[in-house]
């Protein structure tokens, strides 16, 4: 029930405490659409998100890099002191030395090592990035999703904000014009001062449930500025042809099986439990040797394999393959494989966790959107019947057959009933939202 009493406090936890800018203010017109593009150009976290999601592609990237051929290059120069007296050795025919003087010295080589066996630990890994890429980008949707939720709340909030200041201006307008009535009867003798004092007291009370309104509007029409980047000075204004028709209900399954198709927690649980079985056989790759194709190339000065020394460039080469296997992988690796497998089963145990939430607040938010359907219809009832009270109870006033008090309580009620179609009108819309938000989409 919408009540002047509860009208502010609904409201609240929504909010913080802002002030209103005292600077000028434009009026803009604000389709709840164009707020939710307006929030998510602006949304920081968004831009964060987008980000984090980039670096898990550039991961992945890094990763695939492995699997190429590593090439390594070393060039170095070196002038040797020349204070080392040539060992020689000397023979009938003569002498030769057996370690010359080469002062100038060049050393160069270019290393290629091409992994071919890990036991699949490169390319489980790399799956296993990939698809906790794509479990970033689930979370990237959800936090989209989320924010189109706090704007839509926001929105709506206003809305209904606005709405019930518009009541309630009108209504002091009606009882103004009613209070110049009694004060002309009061002047001939025909009511008492009392009453008149009576419809004083009922504006006055309307104009301080405005005053909080007013307080209210102002501050969601602050925060809703700030959430889509619009000029806080700026006044947000939400006709009611912004709302739209409400939409005809479905079965309970239908918006389930969309939920659990769509989700993006879901999803990402889903992608994250697969890398996890991807990490599985990354770790039992280590089990397995490593074997890779090595070739290298030298141009040295002087080369190391010419025996005496020449001081002149000359190149040697080898090629051929490298095994490693770290034996003891095969006792010491159990504890990694174990703890990569107690991963897997906590996530599949979330994952089942996920899904019983996801269904439990489909059907709730499902009950909500029900509920207010038939709210509304009441509420439309509430203000024809009001209305007609109202009418009855004024022409009793003009024909001075009725107090005061009833036409104010009439008044009241009517008011009341209005407060409670307009606030149920945007509920309703709102609760369809919402309902489509727990089914991993927005409505449009």
């Amino acid at each position: 029930m919408f009540s002047l009493k509860n009208v502010t406090a609904r409201f609240i936890p929504l909010l913080m405490a802002l002030p209103m800018s005292g600077y000028s203010q434009q009026v803009r017109p604000l389709p709840l659409q164009e707020a939710i593009m307006l929030a998510r150009k602006h949304s920081s976290q968004l831009n964060a998100d987008s980000l984090q999601y980039r670096m898990a592609r550039e991961r992945v990237k890094q990763v695939s890099g492995n699997a190429l051929p590593q090439v390594s290059l070393n060039a170095s120069y070196q002038r040797m002191s020349n204070n080392i007296e040539p060992f020689s050795i000397s023979l009938p025919n003569g002498s030769f030395v057996l370690n010359p003087q080469i002062l100038d010295q060049s050393y160069n080589s270019v290393h290629l090592t091409q992994l071919l066996y890990s036991g699949g630990k490169v390319s489980s890994g790399k799956k296993a990035l990939k698809t906790e890429a794509e479990a970033v980008r689930a979370d990237y949707d959800k936090s989209i999703l989320e924010l189109d939720h706090t704007v839509t709340d926001l929105w709506f909030n206003l809305y209904n904000a606005n709405a019930s200041q518009k009541i309630i201006m009108a209504n002091i307008e009606t009882l103004g014009k009613k209070r110049d009535d009694l004060e002309t009867f009061r002047v001939q003798g025909i009511v008492l001062a009392n009453d008149v004092l009576k419809i004083d007291l009922s504006i006055t009370t309307l104009r301080s449930n405005l005053a909080d309104i007013s307080s209210l509007a102002g501050s969601l029409n602050y925060n809703l500025c700030l959430a889509t980047g619009i000029d806080v000075s700026t006044i947000i204004d939400i006709p009611d042809e912004y709302l739209h028709p409400v939409a005809a209900i479905e079965p309970l399954s239908a918006y389930e099986e969309a939920a659990l198709s769509k989700r993006p927690d879901l999803r990402g649980f889903k992608w994250r439990t697969e890398a996890a079985e991807y990490r599985i056989k990354s770790a039992r790759a280590d089990y397995f040797p490593t074997l890779s194709l090595v070739g290298h190339y030298n141009y040295d000065r002087p080369n190391q394999r010419v025996i005496p020394s020449v001081g002149k460039f000359d190149y040697s080469a080898y090629a051929g393959a490298s095994l490693s296997w770290r034996i003891s992988s095969l006792y010491t690796n159990r504890s990694v494989v174990s703890e990569s497998k107690l991963g897997l089963a906590q996530l599949n145990s979330t994952l089942q966790q996920t899904k019983e939430n996801i269904q439990s607040e489909v059907n709730r938010n499902y009950l909500e959107y029900k509920k207010t359907l038939d709210k509304m219809s009441l509420a439309q009832t509430e203000v024809d019947q009001a209305t007609e009270n109202f009418r009855v109870e004024q022409n009793k006033l003009n024909a001075q057959t009725t107090t005061p008090t009833d036409f104010l309580d009439a008044n009241t009620r009517l008011l009341q009933a209005q407060l409670n179609f307009a606030s149920a009108k945007a509920n309703a819309e709102l609760s369809y939202r919402k309902l489509i938000k727990s089914t991993g989409e927005t409505a449009k």
